[in-house]
């Protein structure tokens, strides 16, 4: 599908290729930047993807938004198809908002929020079918620094004290994750990478479909932290 110049969305200048830890240093300059190829999910590879989605944060830290004098031309243009080049699986803290952290556009993101950004049934389910179903090829666990639901969870392990009984569901999934962080006493910044590496291992084990998307190569899932200080996003493996 040819996606027009329109609406929300980057001015193609995004993509890059090498690993995320290599992105996540430097970034080449944007006019150094390569265009991509109008239909990406399927000319470019999934580290490719994530070359792009960097770039965006790169803009958002730039405080470098493109108009949004277009946006309801690319709403109709997507009515009847979507196909997103990313799977964004964030918190839903209010300060973390995916398609702003990576100047994203309509159609551009499939975005799972959750509070403590670990997937259930539910939203491994809904990853599931943004691969399968709407060709998406990257995967990311998005943790953010001083997270409420990991530091509630900690702080249940570490007073021995039960959360209340929709608190104690969330813990039930972080609690594995970051047990091991509380007891070594360790700090909440840890325990927030400590949740996202326990999030991606879930997603990449969860078979059949991610799992085999992911051992063959198809896909691509991370783990990454987004600073709410300074709005960059740190790569976490």
């Amino acid at each position: 599908m040819t996606e027009p110049t329109v609406g929300f969305q980057l001015n193609r200048a995004a993509f890059v290729a090498g690993t995320f830890a290599a992105m996540s240093v430097a970034l080449p300059p944007r006019a150094a930047i390569a265009e991509p190829p109008a239909t990406p999910g399927a000319k470019v590879s999934p580290e490719q993807l994530l070359g792009r989605l960097m770039a965006g944060n790169r803009r958002f830290l730039d405080n470098d938004f493109p108009p949004l004098s277009k946006v309801a031309e690319k709403r109709e243009m997507l009515a009847e198809h979507q196909e997103p080049f990313a799977v964004i699986l964030s918190c839903a803290d209010s300060r973390v908002v995916p398609n702003f952290v990576f100047v994203q556009g309509v159609g551009d993101l499939f975005v799972t929020r959750v509070a403590g950004n670990y997937p259930d049934d539910l939203v491994t389910g809904s990853i599931e079918y943004a691969i399968e179903h709407l060709g998406s090829r990257l995967v990311m666990v998005l943790g953010h620094d001083n997270c409420g639901a990991v530091d509630a969870v900690y702080s249940a392990i570490k007073s021995k004290s039960p959360l209340p009984p929709h608190l104690a569901k969330i813990e039930e999934l972080i609690r594995p994750g970051i047990e091991d962080v509380v007891r070594a006493h360790g700090t909440l910044h840890q325990a927030v990478e400590a949740n996202v590496r326990a999030a991606v291992a879930r997603l990449k084990s969860s078979p059949p479909v991610i799992e085999e998307a992911s051992a063959s190569g198809r896909v691509l899932v991370v783990g990454a932290n987004y600073r709410l200080e300074t709005g960059e996003v740190v790569p976490v493996s």
